[in-house]
């Protein structure tokens, strides 16, 4: 059985680099920026802004908010 893999030459969405800088960015507005992983409780927590106020220490996922 013959297996074959393709892998794109670059990372379509931008690298972890690009998202930090980006979070960054929206952080700089006031806006709290959530990177957590797609499908799972942990992103419906933060879509449902059940993060706002606390956030549990279960919850799996990095928050990147402004310091001022």
């Amino acid at each position: 059985m013959l297996i074959e893999l393709t892998v794109a030459a670059h990372d379509t969405t931008g690298g972890m680099k690009t998202k930090i800088s980006e979070a960054a960015m929206i952080a700089k507005l006031g806006i709290d920026v959530y990177i957590v992983k797609a499908a799972t409780s942990h992103s419906l927590k933060a879509l449902n802004g059940d993060l706002r106020n606390s956030i549990p220490d279960d919850w799996l996922g990095t928050v990147v908010r402004s310091s001022r």
